[in-house]
């Protein structure tokens, strides 16, 4: 049986805020997952395998997230400096920016 997760009020609170921030945006669902993954690995960078893996996107969710993100300048395509065959993500400046907007409406929105 799947346990439930129980929030304190803060947390369901700002939760509300965020998700209200995030439908802001221009991205759909799996754009913005991505973005806010990428966001939080170290260095902004991620595999793309494992990025995928890790949010539960197939091939096509994930090139369609991709695309989107990479039209808008948000994130950029770089190789792995370990394994030239490996593709990596990495976010932008625009996308940090994006990120802390809707961190910042998130925190301001009543």
């Amino acid at each position: 049986m799947r346990r439930r997760t129980t929030w304190d009020a803060d947390t369901r609170l700002f939760l509300s805020r965020f998700l209200r921030a995030v439908d802001q945006t221009d991205l759909a669902g799996h754009s913005t997952a991505l973005l806010l993954y990428l966001s939080g690995q170290p260095g902004g960078r991620a595999d793309y395998s494992n990025a995928a893996s890790e949010l539960k996107l197939n091939k096509g969710q994930m090139d369609r997230a991709v695309t989107v993100l990479d039209e808008m300048n948000l994130v950029i395509r770089v190789g792995s400096p370990a394994d030239a065959r490996r593709k990596q993500l990495q976010v932008t400046e625009a996308g940090e920016d994006v990120i802390g907007k809707i961190h910042e409406y998130a925190k301001l929105t009543k």
